[in-house]
């Protein structure tokens, strides 16, 4: 902006010393068309120039944020070779010790979160937004590390366990499952490296998904679009659990994808779910208290604390945090 302000000036200078002076200075209107293009050859030059400028300011400024990322110290450090331990098959049981967490420099949003899930257990985690259930979750499969306590699996502390073997036993299947931009059956494939096209198959039979799957335009072969946007948030959501179901994962770690999708969708996911939990430690982040209705336990967060475990009837019948929850839960399906 401020250099096309100079250029129109350079100009209208130009244009004021031809007519105040050209007559007695003996100049044509030749010349001065003539001086008029040199001093627009002079200025384009200079605007690249000034582009030029601007634009490396830019590299430079990304170049900053390039080096203070790559100076950001990791916060997940697999465990040395002659360190790492394995994680047992089928059903894991899951415990936490004195668990606690903060984001970096911020305060701590879980505190001393102590307890033990037996395997092959359903658990229902609940509590109101910003409690700590997510953060909770997140821990659970490693995709951070406690500030002080523990998390194990299957009676080994996670950080011992390498990723390529705790990503085959614990499984994360967020409330928007991640899809690539690719085809259904390469991201079903993704839960077992080297999984043929009859283990994909098989994983949509395990959930009685078939139907589904036929109705797709091309099978197996259609393809979701960038982050799976050909598809719905709950079909999008049978695709990550037909990946649980291929991975065989000793614990699944469930965030809920009900409350935006259609009846039939609903159905298909509700009994999924049910299939995919069987034989294996399940602990759902339950948006809906129905949830923890049907769950063998539940974990009740409030402001970064595990204040309440038990059983549903349990915990409505104590008249704490749970039966609260539940008690608005109602109210507010009910109206």
């Amino acid at each position: 902006m401020l250099f096309r302000s100079f250029a129109a000036l350079a100009l209208a200078a130009v244009a004021a010393v031809a007519a105040f002076h050209g007559r007695a200075w003996g100049i044509d209107v030749g010349e001065i068309v003539a001086f008029m293009f040199l001093v627009n050859l002079l200025l384009n030059p200079v605007a690249e120039l000034s582009e030029i400028i601007d634009q490396t300011q830019t590299a430079i400024a990304g170049w900053r944020k390039v080096l203070a990322v790559l100076d950001v110290p990791v916060d997940i450090v697999e465990p040395a070779d002659d360190v790492a331990l394995d994680l047992p098959s089928g059903a894991l049981s899951v415990a936490a010790h004195h668990v606690e967490f903060a984001y970096r420099s911020g305060p701590r949003v879980l505190r001393d979160v102590n307890v033990v899930v037996p395997a092959g257990a359903r658990v229902a985690v609940v509590g109101e937004t910003g409690s700590g259930k997510t953060t909770f979750a997140k821990l659970l499969c490693r995709l951070a590390d406690p500030v002080s306590g523990t998390i194990a699996v299957g009676g080994v502390d996670l950080r011992n366990v390498p990723a390529d073997r705790r990503h085959g036993a614990v499984r994360l299947v967020p409330q928007d499952g991640f899809l690539f931009d690719t085809t259904v059956r390469d991201n079903v494939a993704l839960g077992r490296p080297g999984a043929t096209e009859a283990d994909v198959l098989g994983a949509f039979d395990a959930l009685d998904l078939r139907w589904w799957l036929d109705r797709l335009p091309d099978g197996l072969d259609t393809r979701v679009g960038e982050r799976g946007e050909q598809l719905s948030v709950g079909e999008r959501q049978l695709v990550a659990l037909a990946r649980a179901q291929l991975a065989d994962a000793g614990v699944l770690i469930l965030d809920e994808a009900t409350s935006a999708v259609d009846p039939e969708t609903e159905r298909a996911l509700t009994d999924a779910l049910t299939r995919v939990s069987a034989g294996r430690t399940t602990i759902s982040i339950a948006h809906r208290l129905s949830t923890a209705e049907t769950a063998d336990l539940v974990l009740v967060f409030d402001a970064g604390r595990l204040v309440e475990t038990g059983t549903h009837a349990d915990l409505v019948a104590a008249g704490g945090v749970y039966a609260g929850l539940y008690e608005s839960w109602v109210r507010n399906t009910r109206a």
